[in-house]
């Protein structure tokens, strides 16, 4: 039975708009295209990148018409990639002890790598792919060839950048928050207002230490950054033979996890609340609630939560590729964070996932059903969906799972029914490795995670990361 060493073999292979045979059904009212984002190249010639965050940028794009899908494929022809080709060099990259340090040091100097492999967003009416610096690629939505680098309407300075936009369902502006590195060090909380590429500065903090941040989270009236204790000072980039981007960060558990509530409105800082240390990637939704007090407010914050900063520092492309590299196990979490002053609080839903993902129809409100994949990699892996219950751990848990041996389950995307009335009225898909068949396929799911209908592709796509749904 084959490994998961399979996901992180070069890809070299592209098709454009490829037919794919489809086994069972795929609803006739998905009508709009699946694009995802990831790695997929990490050797050229004698040369390797260090980690699985460093390989080069790799688009997919599955476009459903009337039951039938069809399939593109391409690396946008980047600077980075150009390097990688023709110079046989990944410098720039997360890890690269020569590199990303480079791209430190270049985004302090205006400029940063072009690299754009985390995930896509819709901005200013053009496809994106988002990385987690600001030189975000404007991406054909055909052909997926590179536009160029984006411009923005605005004069801020952004260095490191989350590449997880929150997409406000009411106003369709876009949510981030990025770091600016300077004499004084900030984090700052910023919006992209629908049909713009302007960021617009909503709120900002100074911070001593900052953080390796990921994610963040986003309520109706409220945005909240997690700031785990993986930090560094600014000015250890610039010394020399300081190693790698992620090797400037040390864990220091005793400074615990902070959590940074800010009003969307007037971008107060209206919260600080340390907790035991933990480590996160990912939230999944968030939304206020009552506290206590019939008059308080509490935000919860649902995540995926690790002990220690091991969820990014071990995870080497040489022993992935060697199939001893063991995923790190998650679990995810329900965070209250009462706003009156309170102590906060967790409650467990499930361990051992990643990715959590929801509908987007109930972003910011209060939900109950998270679909996530599963970290145990022996195998394979699972779709699971989480089901929070009343939200206090005693009912909450694996409600429904989707698995098969020898597979490997990606990102699972959730897309609602337009006439559905249920959160759970829609399908999931989720970009799969059957390892035994050495090729990738389109899982469809419903939302209770019952197999709809799969496409086989025409090779293996390595594990990516994220990806979005866009309707025609």
């Amino acid at each position: 039975m084959g490994g998961y060493e399979a996901g992180f073999r070069d890809l070299t292979e592209e098709h454009r708009d490829r037919d794919l045979p489809v086994e069972g059904s795929i609803p006739d009212w998905l009508d709009g295209a699946l694009y995802r984002n990831g790695p997929a190249r990490w050797s050229v010639g004698d040369a390797e990148a260090d980690h699985w965050f460093d390989g080069l940028a790799h688009l997919t794009r599955f476009e459903f018409d009337d039951g039938g899908v069809r399939y593109t494929n391409r690396f946008p022809r980047t600077s980075a990639y150009r390097a990688a080709m023709e110079e046989e060099s990944f410098a720039g990259q997360f890890s690269s002890t020569d590199g990303y340090l480079a791209r430190v040091k270049s985004m302090l100097a205006g400029e940063s790598t072009d690299n754009a492999n985390v995930h896509v967003a819709r901005l200013g009416g053009d496809l994106v792919a988002l990385t987690e610096t600001p030189n975000w690629l404007r991406i054909d939505p055909e052909s997926l060839e590179n536009r160029g680098t984006i411009t923005y309407g605005d004069d801020l300075t952004a260095h490191h950048v989350t590449a997880h936009l929150r997409r406000d369902p009411e106003t369709g502006d876009h949510w981030g928050y990025f770091t600016r590195f300077g004499r004084t060090t900030e984090y700052v909380l910023f919006r992209i207002p629908e049909g713009t590429t302007r960021r617009e500065q909503v709120a900002s903090v100074a911070v001593d230490r900052p953080a390796y941040m990921h994610s963040f989270a986003l309520t109706a009236e409220y945005a909240v950054l997690v700031e785990p204790p993986l930090t560094t000072h600014p000015a250890r980039f610039l010394l020399p033979g300081s190693g790698g981007f992620i090797d400037n960060y040390d864990w220091h558990p005793d400074r615990g996890t902070r959590f940074l509530v800010f009003r969307r409105d007037s971008g107060e800082l209206v919260r600080e609340a340390t907790v035991p240390a933990f480590f996160t990637f990912h939230t999944a939704n968030a939304f206020e609630t009552a506290g206590e007090n019939d008059d308080a407010t509490a935000l919860v914050v649902d995540l995926v939560a690790y002990d220690d900063d091991s969820a990014v520092t071990d995870l080497s492309i040489a022993a992935l590729r060697g199939g001893d590299a063991g995923f790190p196990s998650g679990e995810l979490r329900r965070y209250r964070l009462p706003l009156d002053g309170g102590d906060p609080a967790y409650d467990h839903l499930a361990d051992d996932v990643e990715m959590p993902r929801f509908s987007p129809e109930v972003h910011t409100r209060e939900y109950e059903h998270v679909f996530a994949q599963s970290t145990e990699m022996e195998g394979g892996n699972a779709l699971v969906r989480v089901d929070a219950g009343d939200g206090t751990g005693d009912d909450a848990g694996v409600a429904e799972r989707w698995e098969e041996a020898g597979v490997y389950s990606g990102e699972p995307i959730f897309v609602p029914h337009p006439d559905g009335t249920e959160e759970a009225d829609g399908v999931v898909l989720s970009l799969c490795l059957d390892a035994d068949a050495e090729r990738s396929f389109l899982l469809v799911c419903d939302g209770e995670l019952t197999e709809l209908a799969r496409a086989p592709l025409p090779h293996v796509v390595p594990f990516g990361f994220h990806g979005e749904y866009f309707r025609s």
